[in-house]
C-alpha cells in the first residue's frame, strides 16, 4: 500500500455560498493527512486526470449526465460523495427529487444530508442498500459555532450608534421577469415536469418579481425612519441595480442610515447584527436563530415554493411596510424571543440535525477513515479525452483561471441566451486564488 496521502477533489458550485465551507472541510481533511483540491463544479471531468483522486465530492448527482459519470467513477475505483449545499426539502416531491426519484441509478458511496426526512426518502429509493447515508446537518452552518465562528466574527458595521438591523432578500428569480422567457424556462426546466409546485415556472418568476418590488417599500420604511443602522444584503443571484435605484432616490440624510453589502460573507453579517429580517423561507432566518439573533419574517404571497407556514410560525411576521419599524423596536426590546425558542430548537433538530457546529468534523472523520485503506483507482481506464481535459485544467490553473474560462465570456454574457448562463456559471466559479485565500484565512483565524 502506498504511503502517499490520499487525494480528494472537492467540487465547489457557487464560490459565494460554498467556498468557505468547502475550505473548512479541506482544512479538516488536511489535518487528518488527506491531500485536497478545490475546483469549480464545471471541472468535474478535467479533475479526474489532473488530480487522480481517490474520492470526488459534489453537491448533487441528480442530472442524467452526472449519474452516468458517477457510474464510471465507481468502475474505476474512485469513491463518490455528495455534500448538499441546499438540503431542507420541506416539500415532499422536492425531497423525493433530491432523494433520487428520477435519477436513482447514481453510484454514490457517501451521502451527507441535512436531515432524517431526506435520509428516509433516499432509503425508499434504494440508496440505503448501496450508499452510506449520514445525517450531518448543513455543513456551512458550522461557522455560527465556536471555534469556527472566529473566521467571521470581525465584521465592522459600516454605520454606528444605533441598533444594527440586517435586511436580507432571496428573490433570485426576479431578474428573469424582464429577461427573455426562454432564460427562466431553461433555468427551471429540471424541476418543472417533476415537482408539482414548480410546474408554473413563469408564476414563480412573477411571484419573486412582485415580492421584490414590495420589499423595496419595507426597506424604504426602515431606512427613512432614521432609527436604525441598516445593512442590506441582496441575494447573490439578484440584480442589485434594482436596489441601487431605490437607494439613489433616498435623501442624503436617509442614505446615511443604510449600507448595501453584496460581497461580505453572510455569516459575518449575521454574527454582527442586532436583528435580522428575512423574506419568507430565507435560510438566513434559520442561520440567525443559530447565531442567537432575533428575527422578523416578511410575508408576501405565500407561494408554497417560497413560504412554509411551519417556518413562518417561528418568527414575528410582517406583511405591511407601515408596521415594520414598530415591530423592529418591539423585537429589539425582547432580543431572546423566548416565545419562539422551543419551536426553533425542535425545528433545527428535525431539519438541520441540530446545527451543532460539528458537521465538517464528522464528515472529515468518516472520509479519512474510509480512505485510509482504499486502494489506488484503476488509472489505466483514463481515456485520451480525460487526459486532454486534465491538461486543460492544469494549464488554466497556472493562469489563475477556472476550468470554464473562455475569452470574452463575461462580455458575451450581455448578449443573453446561452451566453448569459455561461457568464453566470463563470462568475460563480472558484479560481485557484479564491481557494488559496480562503484556506489562508482559516489558517490565520483558526490556529
Amino acid at each position: 500500500m502506498s504511503s502517499e496521502p490520499k487525494r480528494v477533489v472537492m467540487l465547489v458550485d457557487d464560490k459565494n455560498r460554498d467556498l468557505m465551507v468547502a475550505s473548512l472541510l479541506v482544512w479538516q481533511l488536511r489535518e487528518r493527512g488527506v491531500q485536497c483540491f478545490l475546483e469549480p463544479l464545471e471541472a468535474y471531468r478535467g479533475a479526474l486526470a489532473a488530480h487522480r483522486p481517490h474520492l470526488m465530492i459534489s453537491n448533487h448527482l441528480v442530472a442524467a449526465h452526472l449519474v452516468a459519470w458517477s457510474k464510471r467513477l465507481g468502475e474505476m475505483g474512485v469513491l463518490t460523495a455528495v455534500l448538499l449545499n441546499e438540503g431542507l426539502c420541506y416539500d415532499d416531491e422536492e425531497r423525493n427529487f433530491n432523494a433520487g426519484k428520477h435519477h436513482s441509478g447514481a453510484h454514490i458511496d457517501y451521502f451527507f444530508c441535512w436531515n432524517e426526512p431526506l435520509k428516509r426518502a433516499m432509503e425508499g429509493y434504494g440508496f440505503g442498500e448501496r450508499t452510506h447515508i449520514e445525517v450531518v446537518g448543513p455543513a456551512r452552518y458550522d461557522f455560527y459555532r465556536p471555534p469556527w465562528s472566529r473566521a467571521f466574527n470581525d465584521y465592522r458595521w459600516p454605520l454606528s450608534g444605533r441598533p444594527k438591523v440586517l435586511m436580507c432578500t432571496n428573490f433570485g428569480l426576479a431578474k428573469f421577469f424582464t429577461a427573455p422567457r426562454t432564460e427562466g424556462q431553461r433555468l427551471l426546466a429540471p424541476w418543472t415536469d417533476r415537482i408539482p409546485i414548480y410546474k408554473d415556472w413563469w408564476g414563480l418568476i412573477a411571484t419573486h418579481y412582485r415580492a421584490q418590488q414590495r420589499f423595496l417599500l419595507f426597506l424604504e420604511a426602515v431606512v427613512t425612519s432614521g432609527r436604525f443602522d441598516v445593512v442590506f444584503r441582496p441575494h447573490p443571484r439578484e440584480d442589485i441595480n434594482v436596489y441601487r435605484g431605490l437607494l439613489e432616490r433616498l435623501s442624503p440624510e436617509a442614505r446615511r442610515n443604510v449600507y448595501m453589502d453584496s460581497s461580505s460573507n453572510i455569516t459575518s453579517l449575521i454574527l454582527a447584527c442586532d436583528l435580522a429580517i428575512g423574506c419568507e423561507n430565507c435560510n438566513t432566518t434559520m442561520e440567525s436563530w443559530i447565531a442567537g439573533k432575533p428575527t422578523i419574517e416578511l410575508v408576501f404571497e405565500r407561494n408554497p415554493v417560497f413560504y412554509t407556514p411551519e417556518v413562518a410560525a417561528l418568527s414575528p411576521n410582517c406583511e405591511r411596510p407601515e408596521e415594520i419599524v414598530a415591530m423592529i423596536e418591539r423585537e429589539l426590546a425582547d432580543p431572546r424571543q423566548e416565545r419562539y425558542r422551543a419551536g426553533r430548537v425542535a425545528h433545527l433538530d428535525k431539519w438541520c440535525a441540530g446545527a451543532n457546529g460539528r458537521a465538517t468534523q464528522r464528515i472529515a472523520d468518516i472520509v479519512a477513515a474510509r480512505l485510509k485503506d482504499h486502494p489506488e483507482p484503476d488509472w489505466s481506464q483514463l481515456t485520451l479525452a480525460d487526459r486532454r481535459r486534465g491538461v486543460k485544467l492544469k494549464a488554466l490553473r497556472k493562469l489563475g483561471k477556472p476550468y470554464n474560462y473562455k475569452p470574452l465570456v463575461s462580455l458575451r454574457g450581455r448578449l443573453g441566451g446561452r451566453h448569459s448562463l455561461k457568464a453566470y456559471n463563470y462568475a460563480k466559479a472558484v479560481t485557484p486564488r479564491d481557494a488559496r485565500e480562503a484556506l489562508a484565512l482559516l489558517d490565520e483565524r483558526l490556529k
